[in-house]
C-alpha cells in the first residue's frame, strides 16, 4: 500500500505517482489517516486491511502523521512545515478520506483533532471540506467508540464534508489478524461493513 510521507523529500515522488500517474485502471484514490501514533495501533492496522477491500478501480494511500506538530498559528504561514504542506496537498487531491481513530475520554483524541485543525485552517480555506469521509473507531472493548463516532461526524460535517459512513469496530483485537505478513480483517461482517463504506466514497 502506498504511503505519503514528507521525510527526505519523498512526498513529491509519491504524490506524483498517486495522483498524477495512478496505475492503469485506477480511477480514485482514498487517503487513509490513523489517529493513533502507537506502533501496533489497531486503527493503523485496520488501514493496512483496506487495500484488499477497496473497490477494484480505487487505491488506498496512507499518510503518516507522526511528524505533524501541534497546531500553532505562528507555523501556519506561507511556508508551513513540510509535512503540513504534504498533508494538505494529499487531502486536496484525494477523492475520499478515511479516518480511523481511537476514542479517548469519550471523544476524539488530541492526535486526530490536531490533524483536523491543520486541515481546516485558514478559516473557510482549509482542504478538509467538500470531501466524502468514512470514519472508523476501533476498540478492544465491545461497545467503546460511540462518542468518538458522534463527535467526529459532527465536526467533519460542520466543516462542510459528507460523512458517508461512520461506525465503531468493537472487539477489534479478535477481528484483525496478520496472515502471511499482511494485516487482514478475519471477521466477515466487519469486512463487509468496511467494504460497503469504501464503496460509498466513490
Amino acid at each position: 500500500m502506498p504511503h505519503c510521507t514528507a521525510r527526505e523529500g519523498l512526498y513529491a515522488d509519491t504524490v506524483s505517482v498517486l495522483f498524477d500517474r495512478p496505475p492503469e485502471g485506477i480511477m480514485a484514490t482514498f487517503l487513509a489517516i490513523s489517529g493513533s501514533l502507537r506502533a501496533q495501533s489497531f486503527n493503523s492496522r485496520l488501514l493496512n486491511c483496506l487495500a484488499a477491500l477497496a473497490p477494484q478501480d480505487a487505491q488506498i494511500a496512507q499518510f503518516d502523521i507522526s511528524d505533524v506538530p501541534l497546531y500553532n498559528q505562528d507555523l501556519d504561514s506561507d511556508s508551513p512545515p513540510a509535512v503540513i504542506g504534504a498533508l494538505r496537498v494529499a487531502v486536496q487531491e484525494a477523492d475520499g478520506i478515511v479516518i480511523a481513530s481511537p476514542e479517548y475520554n469519550h471523544t476524539l483524541p488530541a492526535v486526530t483533532k490536531n490533524v483536523v485543525d491543520w486541515l481546516s485552517r485558514p478559516v473557510n480555506q482549509g482542504q478538509l471540506k467538500n470531501k466524502k469521509v468514512a470514519v472508523f473507531v476501533c476498540s478492544p472493548g465491545p461497545t467503546s467508540g460511540t462518542y468518538c463516532v458522534t463527535h467526529a461526524t459532527e465536526l467533519l460535517e460542520l466543516l462542510g464534508n459528507t460523512v458517508v459512513s461512520a461506525f465503531t469496530i468493537g472487539g477489534v483485537h479478535e477481528k484483525i489478524s496478520e496472515i502471511n505478513g499482511v494485516d487482514t480483517i478475519i471477521h466477515e461482517e466487519t469486512a463487509d461493513h468496511v467494504r460497503a463504506a469504501l464503496m460509498k466514497l466513490l
